[in-house]
């Protein structure tokens, strides 16, 4: 591959998060969706089929051996990510893994030396952190305009059906914290920095799924944040952070706001706000594979918008919150 050339792509399972993602990594001129693998051969070629792909595995390790990609895409059930990303960089593919990356900071913190070791890209999937009301979130908080951030509220939640299989079964990593949680979590250290104390209060099933949590993070600078997740209840998908000289608040949906409202000013006089609306590039994940392709063609093995050290903080509080939860239950 030149660095002219477009990125071949293998994708990595054929359920829901693939078929979501696929039209974007096909819009990308930069990007040649070139192969889809699955456990299953017929679901490969079904999924090849609908979405006009060359060709289709039955076995993942085919695909990686056959010299006709260069990354793949990885949106499997989380309990799988970390031995499927692994086999990938060794076989030399760069990686794009769905979030989270992995069940555990060990693994993650392991699954970025490899490919540092192999000179291939690792990024978590967190389209979040890529979508333009983020980068112009940080934009903000970065120009000093609403002061120093201290606070953020956060929350991601709503009844999941029961046949949704993949959020309630324990041996697929199903509950709040691993599909939701990740997001106000990865937010919260985003704005914040580093996490120095957590505390959780939610409810466990017997099987060990958690249904929801409120959880409280304090950070290195003296920020706080209040976060709650559930698979159980609706909690609004949206969140605020407050700064010394004002605020932003993140409008719906949290993982890919379409708006923000940037209000500054000195009670009591009313505050100056605007609004600002982002149009969304297709189902929202454009922005992300546009930044693993430059990431690709530089070198990188991470990308600085969404680094290795972020998602092994990240794992290592929900870690944290999982302990939490398991004591007080």
């Amino acid at each position: 591959m030149t660095t002219n050339d477009p990125v071949r792509w293998g994708i990595v399972g054929t359920g829901g998060i693939a078929r979501r993602t696929v039209g974007d990594l096909r819009a990308l001129p930069e990007c040649a969706v070139a192969a889809v693998a699955s456990r299953a051969q017929l679901s490969a070629d079904a999924f090849a089929a609908e979405h006009g792909i060359a060709l289709a595995y039955g076995d993942r390790g085919e695909m990686f051996s056959s010299g006709e990609v260069d990354a793949v895409y990885i949106g499997t059930p989380h309990t799988s990510h970390y031995a499927i990303a692994r086999e990938a960089m060794l076989a030399g593919l760069h990686v794009v893994c769905e979030k989270p990356l992995s069940m555990t900071s060990g693994e993650a913190e392991e699954l970025g030396a490899l490919a540092r070791e192999r000179g291939v890209l690792l990024l978590e999937g967190m389209w979040m952190s890529f979508s333009p009301a983020m980068r112009r979130t940080l934009e903000i908080l970065r120009s000093g305009e609403v002061g120093e951030p201290r606070i953020l509220q956060a929350g991601l939640g709503f009844a999941v059906p029961a046949q949704a299989r993949r959020y309630w079964d324990p041996e697929l990593g199903g509950g709040a914290l691993f599909d939701m949680g990740v997001y106000t979590i990865t937010l919260a250290c985003l704005v914040l920095g580093d996490v120095v104390a957590v505390e959780a209060q939610g409810h466990l099933q017997a099987d060990g799924v958690d249904l929801e949590e409120a959880i409280t993070l304090r950070f290195a600078d003296s920020g706080l944040a209040q976060l709650m997740t559930s698979i159980v209840s609706f909690v609004p998908p949206r969140g605020w952070i407050g700064g010394t000289k004002g605020s932003i608040h993140l409008g719906e949906r949290l993982f890919s706001p379409s708006s923000i409202t940037v209000a500054v000013g000195r009670p009591p006089a009313p505050p100056e706000v605007r609004d600002e609306v982002f149009e969304q590039e297709g189902a929202g994940y454009l922005p992300m594979f546009r930044a693993a392709v430059e990431a690709i063609r530089a070198g990188w093995v991470e990308h600085p918008v969404h680094p290795h050290a972020r998602t092994v903080d990240v794992l290592r509080t929900m870690e944290t919150v999982q302990a939490a939860l398991r004591s007080s239950d």
